[in-house]
């Protein structure tokens, strides 16, 4: 990955800016999901979206500052780097779960409850990594969406 040189700070700096607002969207918009679907009372799933949406981005964090370089690096989103940044972007964060996962059992903590979770909790590593997979394609395709709409809108106002 080589950084192009006429690529303006700013430009960078935007595109940042948009990853990590498609983060906080992408966040926010699973931890509505996952609170409104499951079966609690309405005042008990108001309560939860705060301490989910804090518990996702302690998660969603580390695994958004891995795909820095690839911001960086892909000033746009055109023909074939689409797909690149999608699939790479969907799957870096249920790859590391599971390297977390995995990292966990070799330290040799019990395998059932890291995979399947806490029967309390009830929140695996297998849960985990589909989590995941659903944040990142939503952060990812946010970005991406966001990314071409802006080039896009930039281009025709460059032109008029």
């Amino acid at each position: 990955m080589v950084i192009d040189p006429s690529d303006k700070p700013s430009s960078i700096l935007m595109r940042l800016g948009l990853w990590f607002g498609s983060l906080i969207l992408s966040t926010t918009l699973f931890v509505m999901l996952f609170t409104l679907l499951n079966g609690s009372p309405f005042s008990y799933k108001i309560a939860a979206i705060i301490p989910s949406f804090l518990i996702i981005m302690t998660f969603a964090f580390p695994v958004w500052c891995l795909c820095l370089p690839f911001v960086i690096a892909f000033k746009d989103a055109q023909k074939g780097r689409l797909w690149i940044l999608l699939v790479g972007g969907t799957l870096i964060g249920p790859v590391s779960m599971a390297l977390w996962s995995l990292f966990l059992q070799l330290r040799g903590e019990d395998p059932h409850e890291i995979w399947y979770g806490d029967p309390l909790a009830g929140i695996g590593g297998f849960a985990c990594i589909i989590f995941a997979l659903i944040v990142g394609f939503l952060t990812t395709s946010i970005y991406l969406v966001s990314l071409r709409a802006l080039r896009r809108s930039s281009t025709l106002f460059l032109h008029t």
